[in-house]
């Protein structure tokens, strides 16, 4: 199977964004896949997948959509974008969620969402800083992707550390450490 990352809109968002950000993950995943291409179409938000007493939508349905999408096509990974902010059943929010694998099934399809909405200065009414915010989707990104293909939190200098608040994420390197680095060549170069 041939490594690519499909990036998936949920809903409306702007084609900027996931531009840079294919950009950005085939430079940053360069020694670990073989494209990044972003999918025309958008997967369209409903309703149901909002709870109305958070305020949020929920992860875990969207990520389930998402599989439900894609999982015919049998896409190494996919990577789904939502402008929305989103909370996972016991956490009050989320900059993403991911299914994480087991090792037999590495080689075979993953999915994993981020959001977006927590990651832009506005969401905490400050000017918004455009640099920022783009490494900041490419950390989350990178992240979720990492799960998909199999690694767990790091306590490292990496990305795989887990991100608590916004000053998490901002402190970890986009890159993997050595360590998740070595795992992921196991895994996918073998």
């Amino acid at each position: 199977m041939e490594k690519i990352i499909y990036i998936q809109k949920f809903g409306d968002l702007e084609p900027g964004i996931l531009i840079k950000l294919k950009k950005n993950l085939k430079w940053e995943l360069k020694d670990f896949i073989d494209s990044v291409k972003i999918l025309p179409e958008s997967i369209p938000i409903t309703d149901s997948e909002y709870d109305p007493s958070r305020r949020q939508y929920n992860a875990s349905l969207l990520l389930s959509k998402l599989i439900e999408y894609t999982n015919k096509k049998q896409y190494f990974r996919t990577l789904g974008i939502i402008d929305k902010d989103i909370f996972s059943r016991f956490l009050n929010f989320v900059f993403g969620v991911a299914i994480i694998l087991k090792k037999h099934f590495l080689k075979g399809p993953g999915a994993a969402l981020i959001s977006i909405a927590r990651l832009r200065e506005s969401f905490y009414r400050r000017p918004e800083n455009e640099a920022l915010f783009e490494l900041r989707v490419l950390k989350e990104a990178v992240h979720e992707l990492g799960h998909t293909l199999g690694l767990e939190h790091c306590n490292n200098n990496c990305v795989m550390q887990f991100s608590n608040c916004l000053a998490d994420t901002d402190e970890k390197p986009a890159e993997y450490c050595r360590s998740c680095s070595n795992k992921l060549k196991k895994v996918l170069l073998n």
